[in-house]
């Protein structure tokens, strides 16, 4: 396998990077009008589901008005208003509860009780291969040539697959730091993976797959909202978004506990490397369209390096690879689907 790193790095002091909150939620319910309370920390897009008697949260719900929908500015108290809502007519407020969140598009995926979010990003152009030969200390041949690749629209799950998703569809958890639902599952192999795939699209109705290394790329840098950052985010200090060797600890963590790119994701660099679907080949100067990579191959694609990679191991364009029927505790995997779209059974 292709450059995986383990760094003993001590760090006196790693800032805590929270992302957007809502909190404080309430609400009251009074013959047919409702109103929801919460505080917003910065301005963002919002929306609204409710559960009723513990069971599945709806799509967003329709019919609201006041602190709600495109641009709302932060404050504490926020109120959000709507008068006979049809999902909740007839319920008894003890059996309600809302969920007041960021908009961005998200589809909200069930496995049982279990729910995960796959976010839009909305296809594109961008350059391939390594964009910053000079501001990095290495590159690497099977980084270049760069070359224009175009992508479709897709959507990329916001997280790396986490272990409680795993259980759930698989029924055991293959992971060497299996200390709690949320961490990244880890010691899974290619195969193990189209496995997994195929058995959760069963379950859910949905196409899901692994991404194509150009798709995963294009979502790494933040797709059409980039900032031409060698790391994922806004900001190119690695620590703020990845986990490596040098904020670490030497094993994985959480999903989502540091800062998300441009897109809404989270952990593209660093805690666990994502197999892609492609095949292991060098790059080719040529343009190229939604790019499938090889036929055959020897080694399947790894991206975004992990707890144990120095710095530009966890660079958008890094690559790795390795043999499809291997899983070490450092390769994980991300969803994507094509469509939205719910197939019937």
């Amino acid at each position: 396998m292709k450059r995986c790193f383990a760094i003993l790095l001590f760090v006196l002091s790693l800032p805590v990077l929270r992302a957007q909150v809502v909190s404080d939620v309430s609400f009251t319910l009074r013959n047919d009008s409702l109103a929801i309370r919460y505080t917003l920390d910065r301005r963002a897009d919002i929306c609204v589901r409710v559960s009723v008697g513990g069971g599945r949260y709806t799509e967003p719900l329709k019919g609201l008005r006041g602190a709600v929908g495109k641009g709302v500015e932060p404050g504490t108290g926020l109120t959000i208003e709507a008068i006979r809502l049809s999902e909740i007519r007839g319920v008894d407020s003890a059996d309600l509860s809302f969920l007041v969140e960021v908009d961005d598009g998200a589809l909200l995926v069930y496995v049982d009780t279990l729910a995960f979010r796959m976010l839009p990003v909305e296809g594109g152009s961008f350059v391939m291969g390594c964009t910053h030969p000079h501001g990095e200390r290495h590159t690497y041949a099977d980084e270049l040539p760069t070359h224009k690749v175009t992508v479709n629209t897709f959507y990329m799950g916001q997280h790396e697959v986490t272990q409680g998703l795993w259980k759930a569809v698989m029924g055991e958890n293959p992971s060497k730091w299996a200390e709690g639902d949320s961490l990244p599952v880890e010691q899974v192999s290619w195969n193990a993976a189209q496995i997994f795939v195929a058995r959760l699209s069963q379950m859910t109705g949905y196409r899901f797959r692994l991404p194509t290394e150009a798709e995963w790329e294009y979502a790494a840098r933040g797709g059409v909202r980039s900032h031409n950052t060698p790391y994922p985010g806004v900001r190119s200090q690695v620590w703020e978004t990845c986990w490596y060797g040098g904020n670490s600890n030497g094993h994985s963590h959480p999903v989502g506990r540091l800062l998300p790119n441009e897109l809404g994701l989270y952990d593209m660099g660093g805690n666990v490397m994502e197999w892609c679907s492609d095949w292991m080949e060098a790059y080719s100067a040529s343009p190229q369209n939604c790019p499938q990579g090889p036929r055959t191959g020897e080694n399947r694609i790894l991206r975004g390096g992990c707890f144990n990679s120095p710095t530009w191991g966890c660079s958008v364009f890094e690559r790795s690879w390795y043999l499809p029927e291997y899983g070490y505790s450092y390769f994980g995997c991300r969803l994507v689907l094509d469509s939205i779209e719910h197939e019937e059974d």
